[in-house]
């Protein structure tokens, strides 16, 4: 712990006797969250490569001497990529921090370092760990938690609407080229352009409502009314109340064209994987990548399973046999397997190693001053929309 942070603890106690002890251990269940969502998903990889690899070595060859195939060159591209990534989920972190007002009083350096850094908090069951972000920003800026907190949920609902747009746009060039297939009598290719263009018409109207406040208010009151989802009714207007602006049409434009620039990246590393373990290059199987990756990173965030471990590898393998196998005998079912791992490591798991590097190194800077006075006005903040 930072000279400045065992400073401003002790000066707290003294203040504050009671609440000694409050603070580490908020810490504590914050980092506790991390090693769960660590653990968790490790024994997940566990299970999982150790049921895959006993089941299709009974056929072909296992996990491992798949993976060796996998052509290294590709590497540096792939790691190029997830930088790219990167650079552009900081710029839509830091143009939202200066809606809030906090980007010019932050620094352009810290405001990369709490990004980076915050990359570990995905790994929290549920993600909850990620509004933690706003602590170190609230203690270098003094903006107020209430107004940082719509910035990290508001990075959360531009991915979704993203991962939308990639999907639609990725239908709309494939048109007949992109054939999801019918099983069993069930057209899974209809199903899947329904879903997709419902739920693109259905963005596009929440995005018209929330311009208009009393379209947004009258929908809310209908949530008021509605059992089960009724208990949401406050935290939704307060979420509201704070995030109008963010959520103005000037700046979500723009960061939505940012929020598929961060996907761009990951549809062009599952193309190079693909073509990493031997197949051929088209416009197909990259149009092919794109409703892969779409539908995966939606079916990871939904999982609340820390950082989607598993599932969206296992997403990713069955698509990959269903979409890409039947116009590609190379990719049987090991390879598919190695492929989704290959993609898994470097769409979820890069920046999250990353992060862990820049969280080590940097601790006492982003654990600075007046951070222990904002980790207590997060609590609060919790505490009030939790009642």
């Amino acid at each position: 712990m930072s000279d400045s942070l065992k400073a401003t603890t002790n000066a707290t106690s003294q203040a504050a006797p009671k609440k000694a002890g409050a603070k580490p251990s908020v810490l504590r269940r914050y980092r506790n969250q991390i090693i769960i969502g660590l653990i968790l998903a490790l024994g997940i990889y566990i299970v999982v490569l150790l049921i895959a690899d006993n089941q299709l070595r009974l056929e072909t060859e296992g996990i491992g001497e798949t993976l060796s195939k996998f052509n290294a060159w590709m590497l540096l591209p792939l790691i190029g990529l997830q930088l790219v990534v990167m650079v552009f989920r900081w710029i839509e972190w830091h143009y939202y921090l200066g809606v809030v007002g906090a980007a010019r009083a932050l620094g352009i350096i810290d405001s990369i370092l709490i990004q980076v850094a915050g990359f570990v908090l995905v790994v929290s069951p549920g993600k909850a760990g990620e509004l933690l972000k706003a602590v170190p920003v609230k203690a270098k800026t003094g903006v107020p938690i209430a107004r940082v907190v719509p910035v990290i949920l508001a990075e959360r609902i531009i991915d979704g609407m993203a991962v939308i747009v990639i999907l639609t746009v990725t239908l709309l060039l494939a048109g007949d080229n992109l054939d999801l297939g019918t099983y069993n009598d069930i057209d899974y290719d209809l199903i899947s352009r329904t879903i997709v263009f419902s739920s693109a018409a259905i963005l596009t109207a929440g995005m018209i409502i929330v311009q208009i406040e009393p379209l947004a208010r009258f929908g809310l009151n209908i949530l008021k009314h509605i059992p089960i989802l009724n208990r949401l009714y406050a935290a939704a207007v307060v979420f509201y109340e704070s995030s109008r602006e963010i959520f103005s049409v000037r700046h979500v434009i723009p960061m939505l064209g940012v929020g598929v620039c961060v996907y761009i990246p990951s549809v062009l590393s599952l193309f190079l994987v693909l073509l990493g373990f031997g197949l051929d290059p088209s416009w197909t199987l990259l149009l092919k990548a794109g409703f892969i990756v779409g539908v995966s990173s939606a079916i990871g965030a939904l999982s609340f399973v820390p950082n989607g471990a598993g599932v969206t590898e296992i997403s990713n393998a069955g698509m990959l046999l269903a979409f890409v196998t039947p116009t590609n005998p190379i990719l049987t079912p090991i390879v598919a397997a190695a492929v989704a791992l290959v993609q898994g490591l470097f769409h979820k798991w890069f920046r999250v190693i990353v992060g862990l590097g820049v969280l080590v190194i940097f601790r006492d800077r982003l654990l600075g001053d007046n951070f222990d006075a904002a980790l207590d006005d997060l609590e609060a903040f919790q505490s009030e929309n939790h009642r």
